[in-house]
């Protein structure tokens, strides 16, 4: 890999071999109902617990997806009928996901795999994704372990895509340093559904000061087997530990931008790159309060923005609908096969969006929508957002990440 993301499109090969970490889980399932069918990627291998280790993949899990295991495939269809890949490339039977044999989580089960996605559990993924990288193997986590290191990018692939670029200072530092191998994150599913909207207004209005954020969280947010039935059904409950610090924290990195840093320095006395945390260019510190809540919806974050821009007098709610509605992010106009073909779908209805209705609304989930754009009287402007928790808040933002690697060459 070269010292810098290359600048040109890179075209995709026709098949990229990819594995999937925590398999059996519930970010690891939708991570193969997505890359079923997806023209490029083809799931190689899936990983899991001990337990699932040596088992054919349909009698090692619990399936929960609303489409049956049984008719999924293993992706790398193409685009046309001649680029479709023969059940004889395959790794199973008949050409089917739940005919894989799930491997262990260990690099060595993993080396034909060009890049791979991990929705392991924060318990373990630490050490496991840390071991991948050091494989020298690209791994793109939905996990929370690595979001906070200094040399990881945290992507929300519709916003920040542009912090790739420390990924060579990443691999640079790592001992020995690594030609290939890398980590990036992606955002907690609550942090993904509101900053895709605060990242249009900034492009639009330049810098936000302060965001106001409550969230309705739904219960596939906690996994499976998730929140107690008696603690949800007809309940709401005002706590979801560690969620409110979570989204105040991270919609700092991922607004912000990268710096050379002053005071640190590589062997050969080059400053390193460090994550600006949203204060540098002259821009306001960022402060952002969030108050999270676990509501009793399936699929469908729903989140109540508040927000005060820095520049005076701010933008009506009618530029505010036009600027969200007209934003197009770099994953889409490059052409990632997984990003939405419209970021923000914007409702004018008093009492849209709402889950049941519209939490699928952007291309299967990979955007967002927002409602009741209107003045706030104590800031600027306030609005609703709504995103799909298990899509763009968790596999789907991996997968476009990845999808982005590839474009821009930063997987070879």
């Amino acid at each position: 890999m070269s010292s810098k993301i290359t600048p040109n499109i890179v075209s995709p090969p026709k098949k990229i071999k990819v594995g999937i970490l925590g398999a059996t889980g519930t970010v690891g399932q939708r991570f193969i109902t997505l890359l079923s069918d997806h023209p490029w990627f083809i799931i190689e291998a899936l990983g899991a617990s001990e337990r699932s280790k040596g088992k054919r993949y349909r009698e090692a899990v619990k399936w929960k997806q609303t489409i049956p295991l049984g008719g999924l495939g293993l992706g790398g269809i193409g685009t046309s009928e001649t680029e479709k890949i023969s059940s004889t490339d395959l790794r199973s039977d008949d050409g089917r996901v739940g005919d894989l044999i799930v491997k262990g989580c260990i690099p060595e089960e993993f080396k034909t795999c060009q890049l791979v996605f991990s929705g392991l559990d924060a318990d373990v993924a630490g050490d496991i994704e840390s071991a991948f990288r050091s494989a020298n193997i690209s791994l793109f986590s939905n996990a929370k372990n690595y979001r906070r290191d200094p040399h990881v990018p945290l992507v929300v692939p519709l916003v920040n895509p542009s912090h790739f670029s420390i990924i060579p200072q990443q691999q640079r530092l790592h001992s020995p340093s690594l030609s290939k191998g890398f980590i990036v994150t992606n955002a907690n599913c609550s942090t993904t559904g509101y900053v895709i909207p605060l990242a249009a207004l900034e492009k639009a209005f330049g810098p936000i000061e302060s965001v106001l954020v409550t969230t309705m969280q739904a219960i596939s947010g906690a996994g499976y087997p998730g929140v107690p039935s008696l603690d949800i059904l007809g309940n709401v409950v005002p706590y979801i530990g560690g969620e409110e610090e979570k989204i105040e924290w991270e919609t700092l990195k991922i607004l912000g931008g990268i710096t050379d840093s002053e005071t640190e320095f590589d062997k050969n006395g080059v400053p390193l790159k460090t994550f600006d945390m949203h204060q540098a260019g002259g821009r306001p510190a960022l402060r952002v309060s969030a108050s999270c809540n676990r509501v009793p919806v399936v699929d469908g974050h729903m989140e109540c923005v508040s927000l005060r821009f820095h520049r005076r007098p701010p933008p009506s709610p009618q530029q505010v609908r036009e600027a969200l509605s007209a934003f197009t992010p770099e994953v889409q106009t490059l052409g990632c096969p997984s990003a939405p073909r419209k970021a923000i779908e914007v409702f004018e209805e008093p009492d849209r969006p709402q889950p049941r209705l519209d939490v699928k609304g952007t291309h299967n989930g990979a955007g967002v929508s927002v409602g009741r754009v209107r003045q706030c009287q104590v800031l600027d402007i306030k609005f609703v957002v709504l995103s799909d928790n298990v899509s763009i808040g968790a596999a789907t933002s991996s997968i476009i990440n990845a999808e982005y690697a590839v474009l821009k060459g930063v997987v070879s």
